[in-house]
């Protein structure tokens, strides 16, 4: 057995899964929750959410805005259409960060 695991966030043993980051070129290992409080993680994933969800919107719901017609429909579409791919992102980074380290 090798020594333990400890959160380069919380410095607490992480027991179970672990999620490594690169944090000023140095990896550290992270709990679930610590990693998602990670904020180049929540950036890049903001990010995609802006491009992809812009993109989106303009596909499916440009014709209405751009004629005015907004309608109530567009309060609910509009901000779902941004956290789906804010989700998608984190959740690609977030499998990808995971070790089988034990």
């Amino acid at each position: 057995m090798g020594k333990p695991i400890v959160c380069g966030r919380c410095e607490k043993t992480v027991n179970g899964a672990s999620y490594m980051v690169n944090n000023k070129g140095l990896s550290d290992y992270r709990h679930l929750w610590c990693l998602l409080g990670y904020s180049p993680m929540l950036k890049r994933s903001f990010l995609a959410s802006g491009v992809v969800g812009t993109i989106l919107i303009l596909l499916n719901q440009g014709d209405f805005i751009f004629a005015g017609h907004f309608y109530k429909g567009l309060i609910w579409k509009v901000p779902l259409t941004y956290l789906v791919p804010f989700c998608v992102a984190t959740w690609g980074a977030v499998t990808n960060a995971k070790t089988n380290y034990e």
